[in-house]
C-alpha cells in the first residue's frame, strides 16, 4: 500500500482555500499551536505566484491543525493542514 503525504497551509486572515501545498514520500515534522511559521517564497495555488522571498518572508504563526487520512485506490493519502495567522513579531530566534 502506498502513503502520499500532504502539507496543506491555510491563511485564516483570507479566504478559507488552502494557500500552498507540499507533496512529500515521508512525513512532515510534527508542529504545534504557536509555532512560527515562514513563508519564504511559496508557489502560491491561486496562481499569484510567489509573494514572498527568504530576504522578505511573510511571518505566520501556527493557529491551528487539522489531520486527514484519506484511502484512496493506490494508498492512503495523508493530510496535515496548518491554519497560520499573520505574526508581525520576528523570526524564530534559531533561524535569526
Amino acid at each position: 500500500m502506498h502513503t502520499q503525504y500532504q502539507l496543506e497551509v491555510y491563511d485564516i486572515s483570507r479566504q478559507p482555500n488552502a494557500i500552498a501545498r507540499f507533496d512529500s514520500a515521508l512525513p512532515f515534522i510534527p508542529m504545534n499551536v504557536g509555532d512560527r511559521f515562514d513563508d519564504t517564497g511559496w508557489e502560491r495555488l491561486n496562481g499569484v505566484g510567489r509573494v514572498a522571498s527568504p530576504e522578505d518572508p511573510i511571518r505566520y504563526k501556527v493557529h491551528s491543525i487539522k489531520h486527514l487520512i484519506e484511502q484512496n485506490p493506490d494508498g492512503l493519502r495523508v493530510k496535515y493542514c496548518l491554519n497560520l495567522e499573520p505574526h508581525n513579531g520576528p523570526s524564530s530566534p534559531v533561524w535569526s
